[in-house]
């Protein structure tokens, strides 16, 4: 593929996510969106008209070939790359399908629901050397590129994570078994970030309850959490997350993570950050939606062969995802686990 070719982008699964990363190839010199596919051929149109209301200004949809296979689709439009946008509990199929094709893929978070799945992709992606990355966009943040200058030379006490909010609409988002939970679904974002920020998790020790969404129909997960975690540098960590905020005004820090070091706070999340030190308060901001830059990094690698700008590969993103399956289960057996005894 020379160089300066488009990247031939398809898509597998088209729900809600998949609008925000339509919205950015669309307007991505890089990128050329050429085929879309979902097992309900009807939600198609009202993903594009989705992504093209999101784009400033706003755009008529574009004709892109739709399938309802996705074996299919990549037969039929040989992309060079593929954004996996699908639920928690359909990962596996595609991402085996474009293995076997040897295209690159950018996979939405989680990963998978479970470690022997996941690390069995994570093995043939290797095998077949392609290129991956997932979407954990708080790391291409300028917030979290400060956060780690500062952290370079500091010593991390604690990393306290939140993700305090309401319950997203969808049904399969309230099921255990499809999502995997609140923590593995939704707050993984900030386990990352705490991650990405400070280091690896030795072990955690974790609470949770059903309290507050107990009339939701169909809800069998936890709708309040809380996790103590130890990393292997020493510090130490905390993640509170709930689903039972509907419709409340939320404050800044009711998402995101907050570094303590030796006189200094900080306030890290994709929509910017906060730094607190003596004699100085300062506000981050981010110049270009985070969002837009994970999926730019990862169309160039994809267009130049070099990864080394994606800042979370599926390999990374299996280590996250094994953080967050360690609280669900340590809120499970009321007991502490090691992320490393889960595989």
């Amino acid at each position: 593929m020379p160089e300066q070719s488009p990247v031939r982008v398809a898509f597998i699964g088209v729900g809600g996510i998949a609008s925000m990363h339509l919205a950015n190839l669309l307007r991505m010199p890089e990128a050329d969106v050429v085929a879309l596919a979902d097992i309900d051929l009807a939600r198609i149109p009202d993903t594009l008209r989705l992504a093209t209301a999101r784009m400033s200004p706003p755009i008529e949809p574009p004709v892109i070939e739709a399938f309802d296979d996705a074996g299919r689709m990549l037969a039929a439009a040989s992309p060079d790359c593929v954004f996996i946008t699908l639920p928690p509990f359909a990962h596996g199929e595609a991402e085996y399908q474009c293995i076997e094709a040897g295209v690159p893929m950018l996979v939405q978070k989680p990963v998978g629901l479970d470690m022997p799945t996941v690390r069995g992709i994570e093995r043939a992606i290797a095998e077949r050397g392609l290129i991956t990355a997932v979407g954990y966009q708080t790391r291409y943040s300028e917030a979290a590129d400060t956060a780690r200058e500062l952290l370079a030379d500091r010593t991390v006490g604690m990393a306290i994570g939140t993700y305090l909010g309401g319950m997203p609409r969808t049904l399969w988002w309230r099921i255990q078994e499809q999502s995997g939970g609140q923590v593995v679904e939704q707050a993984t974002h900030v386990v990352d970030l705490q991650r990405y920020l400070v280091g690896e998790i030795e072990s955690v020790h974790a609470a949770a309850a059903t309290r507050l969404m107990t009339d939701a129909p169909s809800l069998n997960i936890n709708d309040v959490s809380a996790a103590t975690f130890q990393f292997e540098n020493g510090a130490v960590g905390t993640l509170l997350n709930t689903c039972g905020l509907n419709d409340v005004p939320g404050e800044s820090w009711d998402h995101g993570v907050t570094i303590v070091a030796r006189d200094l706070s900080m306030w890290v999340w994709h929509e910017g950050g906060r730094i607190a030190q003596p004699g100085e308060v300062r506000e981050l901001t981010n110049s270009t939606d985070c969002k837009y830059l994970l999926d730019e990094a990862f169309v160039r690698a994809v267009q130049t062969g070099d990864a080394s700008n994606i800042r979370s590969t599926f390999a990374d993103a299996a280590q996250t995802l094994r953080v967050t399956l360690a609280i669900e289960e340590s809120a499970r057996t009321g007991s502490p686990v090691r992320p490393a005894d889960l595989g």
